[in-house]
């Protein structure tokens, strides 16, 4: 009995002495800005990530999903870079622009199409729900991200 009760006590105690030992890692945390936020809803928006101990950079669209008339489901595309966020809206840009035929392109493992609807760009998936931009939201989100740095 003694033996068994040394023997648990050895085990808390080393467990005990682990623990106290634990070091504390302080992180940069990762900082966000608004690029962009639609002034009726506050989504669609633009987000731009950037710093944190990996010093990331990186661009999401959140959306509220128009499939649902009573559930709020907000969903987000990962843009990544600048540039691909650039090239994401300049083909929305050509699409407001010249209408014409659908255009079906993957982004983020998420095959999206892409259809003029008068003043709109509305953008469908079957997994990812659908959400819409005016010609001026998209003209106006370029124009941010061209001169920002």
């Amino acid at each position: 009995m003694k033996r068994v009760i040394l023997t648990l006590g050895l085990v808390a105690s080393s467990i005990l002495t682990n623990k106290s030992n634990a070091q504390i890692v302080v992180k940069k945390s990762i900082k966000d800005s608004t690029i962009w936020e639609s002034k009726l809803t506050g989504l669609p928006e633009l987000m731009h990530f950037y710093g944190g101990d990996n010093d990331v950079n990186y661009y999401v669209l959140y959306y509220k999903n128009l499939e649902y008339q009573y559930i709020n489901d907000v969903k987000y595309i990962d843009l990544g870079s600048k540039e691909n966020t650039i090239e994401f809206f300049n083909l929305l840009k050509k699409v407001a622009d010249e209408g014409g035929d659908e255009i079906n392109f993957e982004l983020d493992e998420t095959n999206w199409y892409v259809q003029r609807k008068t003043n709109l760009v509305a953008l469908y998936s079957t997994t990812a729900g659908s959400f819409w931009l005016t010609k001026n939201n998209v003209e106006k989100i370029l124009e941010i991200l061209n001169s920002v740095k």
